[in-house]
């Protein structure tokens, strides 16, 4: 296997965990905030706050010439998980 291949592997192997380590902090963040909205009795899933998510993404993905689709379905698996943390009582 040619070095530059295996330079450009790499690259992508520490891109995949940097993924992984901001998926963590996210849903660190998401457990918070569904704590709070208990505390405040804010109902667990807020469209308008969905949708300026979902566009902002969008805007994102286009910036950076990412299939807007694909990023359409990466964000409604991860709200879908958001939810899903945000509902557990602890």
């Amino acid at each position: 296997m040619s070095q530059d291949l295996r330079q450009l592997r790499k690259k992508i192997d520490q891109a995949d965990r940097a993924l992984i380590k901001a998926l963590g902090n996210r849903f660190k963040a998401v457990k918070e905030v569904g704590v709070l909205k208990r505390k405040l009795k804010l109902q667990i899933v807020q469209k308008s706050r969905w949708n300026e998510v979902l566009r902002d993404r969008i805007r994102a993905a286009r910036s950076e010439k990412v299939s807007i689709t694909m990023v359409k379905k990466i964000f409604e698996i991860i709200h879908g998980e958001a939810i899903r943390i945000q509902r557990r009582k602890k």
